[in-house]
């Protein structure tokens, strides 16, 4: 069993540090540090998976028997304030970093230097009846406080406000992220409680997992902030003398550029209007002749066209991004839908058209 474990974490601390590279060598796409934070929290991550096989089979690994061992408790401290940069990134790419920071992470670095420095002596808990006989020591409290503490921040991701206009990262990957952190604290917790081998093991499943779904989620899907959004058009309302609800709906989707947001549904749009979702859905297709998705999909799909048509340099990802789209794989698949052409093939015939008329 040993070494079938063994082998995991090889191919863990492997995952990990590939991981690490592919976001390095791409960090200069994005105009944030989620890809410097996440490279660099892959790659230590490499290295204590690396340095608990060589410990383990040296020997020297802390006892695993033991409840709430120091090492264990302080140490991913250090883990939860570079699990929670990136997210802080990718959602805030200009948020004031100093303050935010300093008020999110200055606790958890005290609590870490206070266990790991201070020399405090610590109890060891062999069994549930040592934890509650010296529940009153300081080292025994402070310990659990600490895992407490982790669990809190972990849980804090939801708290964090997604704006649309200045994040580049679709809302449910930062769900999906904040959900994949907690699991991650909740296992640890767990592990620290109960030192289960099968714990210990859907952990670092679940560690290396999160880990290739983010670089995945990074290289493939996300699309970027635009370094220079560009100026919205001007309200175009269609001619509806008679409907009123319509009027209201066209009002209402040009009110803050509506029709952008990736967070836009019908259900959303009906809320807002006071209205029920069939009435709206119903207005679409008698002034449109199109369903609310229909609708949307082709003005954003017409925004990047026209975009596109203006200036066939112009950064295709940015102008996605800008039209609401958060996930590379959903607008490459509209936009193709709509034009019947790929972006790249659209692209490569606007300029043999430019380079044909030239001639």
């Amino acid at each position: 069993m040993q070494y079938i474990v063994t082998l995991f974490q090889v191919l863990m601390t492997a995952a990990f540090a590939i991981c690490g590279v592919l976001l390095w060598r791409r960090r200069s796409e994005t105009g944030d540090y989620s890809r410097i934070i996440q490279a660099l929290l892959s790659w230590v991550s490499a290295f204590f998976t690396f340095t608990f096989i060589f410990r383990t089979w040296a020997g020297t690994a802390p006892v695993d028997a033991t409840l709430f061992e120091p090492e264990h408790t302080f140490v991913p401290l250090l883990f939860q304030v570079t699990f929670f940069l990136y997210p802080l990134e990718v959602i805030h790419p200009t948020i004031g970093r100093a303050k935010v920071y300093a008020l999110l992470f200055v606790p958890l670095l005290l609590l870490a230097a206070i266990g790991m420095c201070a020399g405090i002596q610590y109890t060891p808990l062999y069994s549930y009846a040592d934890l509650w006989q010296y529940i009153g020591e300081f080292n025994v409290w402070f310990r659990l406080l600490t895992l407490l503490v982790m669990l809190f921040y972990a849980f804090s991701l939801f708290l964090v406000r997604y704006n649309w206009r200045r994040s580049s990262a679709d809302r449910g990957f930062i769900l999906c992220y904040a959900l994949g952190f907690c699991l991650i604290g909740v296992l640890h917790f767990a592990i620290q409680l109960t030192h289960s081998y099968w714990l210990v093991l859907g952990h670092q499943i679940v560690w290396v997992s999160f880990f290739v779904g983010v670089t995945y989620y990074e290289l493939n899907e996300r699309l970027l902030v635009p370094k220079a959004a560009a100026e919205p058009d001007e309200a175009k309302i269609p001619h509806a003398e008679v409907d009123h609800l319509w009027k209201l709906i066209v009002v209402s989707l040009e009110a803050n550029d509506q029709w952008r947001s990736p967070e836009l549904s019908l259900t959303s749009l009906a809320e807002r209007l006071e209205s029920n979702r069939t009435y709206v859905g119903e207005a679409f297709k008698r002034n449109t002749d199109m369903t609310f998705v229909e609708y949307i999909t082709q003005r954003r799909i017409d925004y990047v066209v026209k975009a596109l048509k203006e200036d066939p340099e112009a950064n295709i990802q940015e102008l996605f991004n800008y039209v609401g789209y958060r996930q590379r794989s959903t607008a490459w698949r509209n936009f193709q839908k709509i034009t019947g052409l790929t972006p790249t093939e659209f692209v490569e015939g606007l300029t043999r058209n430019i380079g044909s008329e030239r001639i």
